[in-house]
């Protein structure tokens, strides 16, 4: 039985596409069965339908759709280290995107604060998990977006943690 299940693998990677049939006995088969391959179809296969790519942000460079601030246009100055101010406007500037990356339990959100003529303060909270509360090491990208009373424009955007 091994002999031929041998001969059988050996025929099969012959590579001329004739395959010898197994053989009851161990001794070597006196003939072998011939196997052809169907000739090419006339017809020709349709590729599989394709659908757009997800809608979704990318996670490094301005987002489409989206503007960067001026140089020098927004002040991050009041936030700890670790807290996020990678800026972006959408919607005409009426809306501060801010990228960010959430950790394990960590959970950050950004409201708008004060609005004036010279200026706009957007607060950023980071809420903590209670102390010795388990939470997956994991990161997340996360967009935050904050709408505006008016178009930025010109004023400055002043970034301050919040409570």
């Amino acid at each position: 039985m091994g002999a031929s299940a041998l001969l059988l693998t050996v025929a099969a990677c012959g590579g001329n596409g004739t395959v010898a049939a197994p053989s009851s006995s161990a001794s070597p088969p006196s003939s072998s069965v011939s196997v052809s391959s169907p000739p090419p179809s006339s017809s020709s296969v349709a590729p599989p339908p394709t659908s757009a790519p997800p809608n979704s942000r990318p996670t490094q460079g301005v987002p489409p759709g989206d503007t960067s601030l001026a140089p020098g246009q927004i002040n991050a100055s009041a936030l700890p280290a670790g807290y996020p101010h990678d800026v972006t406007l959408a919607e005409g500037g009426t809306v501060v995107v801010i990228q960010a990356e959430e950790g394990g339990c960590d959970k950050i959100s950004a409201k708008a604060g004060e609005q004036t003529a010279t200026q706009v303060v957007v607060v950023v909270t980071i809420t903590k998990p209670p102390h010795g509360q388990m939470c997956p090491m994991h990161v997340r990208e996360i967009s935050l977006p904050v709408r505006l009373a008016a178009p930025l424009g010109g004023r400055e955007l002043v970034l301050k943690p919040g409570p």
